[in-house]
């Protein structure tokens, strides 16, 4: 029999055991009993490893029927087979757990998650936040936690826990009032209040008086970046020595102020019919930011370095590469010997051309000439991603001094972090070292074009807490509820969310 039969069958028994919860134990231990046949008839087919799909479908069952020990000894098993548990596995062991009152479980279930490379989502933190209600100082631990690994909570059960960790109902309706706050439980003396809140250009919450920090990363957790980002470098081509002289002459150099993305500037706002790499606008952005002094390193692949260059915009399909953990951060990957028959490469780029120095002033040749004379230009292999090199050029100069260091650039890199396994370090690094750009011109002509920067926010736009834990901040996307977007067949992307108009909400403690 097929595939598609079995997964069926356990997805129905899956459906019928969630709504026959008042079924008898004998009902329950035959449902089991039938979803094990199942998965294991799958199994078969698939010469012993079973599908995650079908090991979550009787996960499912067993946690229907109250057999959540079995639910947990069915993912540790089909793990050995090596079959990657998901998110949605765990979260139905974790919600049956949280039902039935069993503590521990929960602990055991969440305690879980990290070690399966697993990050806990909106539900997972509203089911744990609901199962120890009452318990302040774990709720309080949960929400630290919240706080570093989903710092814009979006979905409106979770926001609703989370005003109930200070004694507050109906958040989300709170929103209409005037004004929308409410007062909440006493702890130590004072009393907790929540609210809708504004903040100031500067971070100040109108509601709570506190200022919102702006938040950094560690110098433990820049420096583990730095390894990361060295070792995707070299991930393509698995060789080092090109990677390893630029490190080099980068070390040889002072810190930078500020690291450009010459192929995103060059594209900005040309990514229509007829858009074309525009040069005039990198030196634009850098006439700008030597305005005030600023040292700066433009990295540009050599592509876009030669007489011939292709300057309309063509999407290639990128090329699936895979992730890296910290483990593989700290290997010596870098140090293999370079590929026969490769040229070496010269930093910080190739002397000046004849035809550069003939070209006529506005043309592509003579900026690429006014780079070189200026020394701010660096030219990186042609076989390797130039992401990565500026990325590192900017890590670089943070360890050396320049805690100030900006990249300029409208590259989110969200698969820069997908393949560093969701470092979240990552994302709080990128919210404060990325100034965004905006290019255009009063006329059609591109060569006297403005130039508009935007730095990070003097706050971060992220959930935070104060150094005396008597304010909390929550940034909350306004989007769909997770239940909204799943029966409308449209779950909101990452980006999407993070994109969208913030209502702040605050938790604040006063004194009686």
């Amino acid at each position: 029999q097929s595939r598609s039969f079995f997964f069926q069958a356990l997805s129905v028994l899956a459906q019928k055991a969630a709504a026959t919860s008042a079924a008898s134990a004998d009902c329950k231990v035959a449902a089991v009993q039938q979803g094990e046949w199942l998965l294991e008839s799958c199994s078969k087919l698939d010469g012993g490893k079973p599908q995650e799909s079908a090991v979550t479908s009787m996960v499912r069952v067993c946690c229907a029927c109250g057999a959540q020990d079995k639910a947990l000894k069915l993912v540790a098993e089909a793990q050995a087979k090596g079959v990657k548990p998901r998110l949605r596995t765990l979260s139905a062991v974790l919600l049956q757990a949280s039902e039935a009152g069993d503590h521990g479980l929960c602990e055991n279930v969440w305690a879980q998650l990290p070690s399966l490379g697993l990050e806990p989502q909106d539900s997972e933190f509203a089911i744990m936040l609901r199962t120890f209600r009452g318990e302040s100082k774990r709720q309080y631990a949960l929400l630290r936690q919240l706080i570093e690994e989903l710092p814009m909570p979006s979905d409106p059960p979770l926001i609703e826990e989370i005003g109930r960790v200070f004694g507050v109902e109906g958040i989300i309706a709170l929103r209409a009032r005037d004004p929308p706050k409410a007062p909440g439980r006493e702890e130590d003396g004072g009393c907790w209040h929540v609210g809708w809140t504004t903040l100031s250009e500067e971070g100040t919450c109108a509601l709570s008086g506190r200022s919102l920090q702006a938040l950094d990363v560690t110098s433990e957790e820049e420096a583990l970046l730095e390894r990361m980002v060295a070792r995707l470098a070299v991930d393509v081509r698995n060789s080092g020595k090109p990677f390893r002289r630029f490190k080099k002459w980068l070390e040889e150099q002072p810190p930078y102020d500020i690291v450009i993305d010459g192929a995103n500037v060059g594209f900005n706002n040309q990514n229509r019919e007829g858009g074309l790499f525009q040069y005039s606008q990198i030196d634009a952005v850098i006439d700008k930011l030597r305005e005030n002094g600023s040292r700066v390193l433009l990295v540009l692949h050599p592509k876009w370095l030669r007489e011939d260059a292709d300057r309309t915009v063509i999407k290639r399909k990128k090329r699936k590469l895979d992730q890296i953990n910290i483990e593989g951060a700290m290997g010596s990957s870098d140090d293999s010997a370079e590929q026969e028959g490769e040229p070496e490469i010269q930093y910080p780029f190739d002397p000046i051309t004849e035809a550069e120095r003939e070209a006529q002033e506005g043309t592509p040749l003579a900026f690429i000439r006014k780079w070189k004379e200026t020394e701010c230009l660096v030219r990186v292999p042609a076989k390797d991603c130039d992401d990565w090199y500026w990325l590192f050029a900017a890590l670089s100069s943070a360890r050396r001094g320049a805690r100030h260091v900006q990249v300029v650039s409208n590259d989110h890199m969200r698969d820069h972090h997908w393949r560093m396994v969701g470092n979240r370090a990552f994302l709080k690094w990128q919210g404060r070292h990325m100034t965004r750009v905006s290019i255009w011109s009063e006329t059609s002509d591109v060569e006297n074009c403005k130039v508009t920067l935007t730095p990070p926010d003097l706050y971060s736009m992220q959930a935070q807490v104060s150094d005396d834990a008597c304010a909390w901040h929550f940034p909350v996307p306004f989007v769909p509820s997770r239940a909204q977007q799943l029966s409308s067949g449209r779950p909101l992307p990452r980006k999407e969310i993070e994109s969208a108009e913030c209502h702040w909400l605050a938790a604040w403690r006063l004194a009686s």
